[in-house]
């Protein structure tokens, strides 16, 4: 392995260029900015993640409001939480953390979101845009995109690993994860498949890459010996292995001497995609104030 591919450096640049823009939300709307936390699995690896969420928010200065509904007040529960925080005018972002009880992933929940909230994109209008968009830049996109998708990119360009051209293996086919990467990728100009549980031979899909992105949250699964030399793999998984630790999709230890470049798990894309979502926490802030004021 050549380049270990780190999130917190760029983390950290993300970040560092917030304080400013927070400080002129708060002049402009008379409190900070505010962002609400969905969470219903509080034990599982997003659960450690939106303790990292809330400790970065507090040290800038954003205001966190965490939700932890009944999961016994069902769907309909959960959509009356979403239409109270879209009415609520001091709440500027709304997040809602994965995984969700069966049957809440629905067109209800897509569409009850607020889409100039919805900060990781869930919403059907948000989604919509992105999927009519051929924009190459993200970053810039008048619209919220998905926080990991859009991390994995600004990851890709921090490091100076260029997609244009290049065969990327998009593992995993979720609607907030590999299908909105593999359409961004695309729109950079990159052939890119999208493999999934279903996808046969799928190691021979791998070799023929050039870059492997894994999103399928099954533990250490990639092996050495499903890809070719040289590539370069980027972890999207957070997953608990059997010795009770973070580790993501990737066998890191198989595959660090026959890779190009890899992403740690974590310290690789996770990092980012915090970051990516608090810049959006601002920008939605940002956003309310110009609308009352047009």
């Amino acid at each position: 392995m050549r380049t270990l591919l780190e999130g917190k450096t760029l983390s950290r640049q993300i970040l560092d260029a917030l304080p400013e823009r927070i400080a002129a939300v708060t002049a402009g709307a008379g409190r900070p900015p505010s962002l609400a936390i969905i969470n219903y699995s509080d034990d599982s690896p997003s659960g450690v993640y939106v303790r990292r969420k809330v400790a970065a928010c507090d040290k800038l200065g954003i205001k966190v409001r965490i939700i932890q509904p009944e999961p016994r007040h069902g769907l309909t529960g959960f959509l009356k939480v979403l239409g109270e925080l879209k009415n609520d005018p001091e709440v500027d972002a709304i997040m809602v953390e994965r995984p969700l009880p069966d049957g809440f992933e629905s067109p209800l929940m897509w569409d009850a979101i607020a889409p100039g909230k919805d900060v990781d994109a869930l919403s059907s209008v948000n989604m919509g845009r992105l999927f009519i968009s051929k924009a190459g830049d993200m970053e810039t996109a008048g619209f919220f995109v998905p926080c990991t998708a859009l991390a994995v990119l600004r990851l890709l360009k921090y490091h100076g690993i260029e997609v244009k051209g290049k065969k990327i293996a998009v593992a995993g086919r979720s609607a907030v994860v590999g299908r909105p990467l593999a359409h961004m990728l695309t729109n950079l100009n990159a052939t890119v498949t999208v493999c999934h549980t279903q996808t046969p031979d799928i190691s021979s899909i791998f070799k023929a890459s050039d870059i492997i992105v894994s999103a399928t949250g099954k533990a250490r699964w990639l092996k050495a010996g499903m890809l070719a030399a040289g590539t370069t793999v980027i972890d999207i998984g957070t997953n608990i292995g059997p010795d009770g630790k973070m580790c993501g999709d990737a066998d890191f230890e198989d595959l660090k001497d026959k890779i190009e470049a890899i992403t740690p798990v974590p310290g690789g894309v996770g990092p980012v995609t915090m970051a990516c979502l608090i810049e959006a926490s601002v920008k939605a802030a940002e956003n309310a104030i110009t609308r009352k004021i047009n």
